[in-house]
């Protein structure tokens, strides 16, 4: 009877843990889920012009194999969702809708505005300041420690003082210390 009672015991217990661990599973300490908050682009570029914050623009297709990569391994990583939620806004646009987005003086559909900052494959990463000004454009796929170190770069205006190359190996230094 007693080994009865330990095994349920045992079990509800198994039970309970697995069930706290998948329900909080994402969650940080502070109840923000540990994930990327995306907006869409014209909430995102009123919030970046607000909050003056650099503008990170997804520029993906729902057919595409290294965007969905892209969204599991660089957009889930830790490393990065914390720098984003700190720092950045994120904005996810479809290439391929036709639905029209005001920007600046016009409305531009997805493809419009994917054709006007120059994407040429998928996914592209257009990075803009808080104003809306183009900083630059990453074609393909982008590992996680790599985008990490670009978001760095730009957010932090490294760009105007040095080179891409110099900057990595001063954070590889900095890292080091």
């Amino acid at each position: 009877m007693r080994k009865r009672i330990l095994i349920l015991t045992l079990s509800s217990l198994a039970v309970i843990v697995f069930a706290f661990t998948t329900l909080t599973r994402g969650v940080e300490g502070n109840g923000k889920k540990n994930e990327i908050v995306w907006q869409t682009f014209e909430k995102g570029v009123e919030l970046a012009k607000k909050e003056k914050k650099m503008l990170v623009l997804d520029i993906y297709t729902d057919w595409c194999h290294w965007c969905k990569i892209m969204d599991k391994d660089t957009y889930g990583n830790p490393e990065v969702v914390k720098y984003a939620q700190e720092n950045l806004v994120m904005v996810k646009l479809n290439a391929e809708t036709d639905k029209k987005f005001k920007f600046k003086e016009g409305s531009y559909s997805g493809r419009q505005l994917s054709m006007m900052f120059g994407v040429e494959g998928f996914p592209s990463t257009i990075f803009l300041n808080s104003e809306g000004e183009m900083i630059t454009s990453v074609s393909g796929f982008i590992p996680a420690v790599r985008f990490t170190l670009i978001l760095k770069y730009l957010e932090g205006n490294w760009y105007e003082k040095m080179k891409f190359d110099e900057f990595v190996k001063k954070e590889e230094q900095r890292n080091k210390s």
